[in-house]
C-alpha cells in the first residue's frame, strides 16, 4: 500500500496544496482509508504509522474525505448531465411529436414526462 503512494515529503506537499498531479484519486482514497483504520485502534505498519505523523494537520481526515469528494464529482456531474440530456431530450419528443399527441391524451403525456423525470432520479440516486 505504501509503495504505491510517493514519498513523505511528496505527500505532505501534495496534500497541503491539494495537488492531484502528484497524489492522483487512488491515493487519496488510500490515505483515507488507511486514516480510518488508525483510527479503529488496529495494529499500525510503516502507512498508518505515516498516518499518525499527519495527524497533525488540521481536520486532516476531513480534508482528505473533502479531496477525494472533488476528485470524484467531476465523473459524477457527467453522467448526471448525460441522464439529465437524455430526459430534457424524451420530454421534448412527447411534448412535439405529432404522432404521440394524436395516440394520447395531453394527460397521458403528462404522466409518461413524470415517469421519465422519476427514472432518472431513480437512477442518479444509485
Amino acid at each position: 500500500m505504501g509503495g504505491k503512494l510517493p514519498s513523505d515529503d511528496i505527500l505532505i506537499r501534495a496534500i497541503r496544496n491539494l495537488d492531484s498531479n502528484k497524489l492522483s484519486l487512488d491515493g487519496v482514497s488510500k490515505l483515507v482509508s488507511i486514516h480510518e483504520l488508525h483510527s479503529n485502534e488496529v495494529i499500525l505498519d510503516k502507512p498508518e504509522r505515516w498516518c499518525l505523523m499527519i495527524d497533525g494537520f488540521p481536520m486532516i481526515k476531513h480534508g482528505l474525505m473533502c479531496w477525494e469528494f472533488m476528485l470524484k464529482i467531476e465523473d459524477s456531474l457527467k453522467s448526471i448531465t448525460q441522464s439529465i440530456n437524455t430526459v430534457s431530450l424524451v420530454c421534448k419528443e412527447l411534448r412535439t411529436s405529432i404522432t404521440i399527441n394524436c395516440l394520447f391524451s395531453p394527460t397521458s403525456i403528462a404522466i409518461a414526462i413524470s415517469i421519465a423525470i422519476a427514472i432518472v432520479i431513480i437512477a442518479i440516486s444509485d
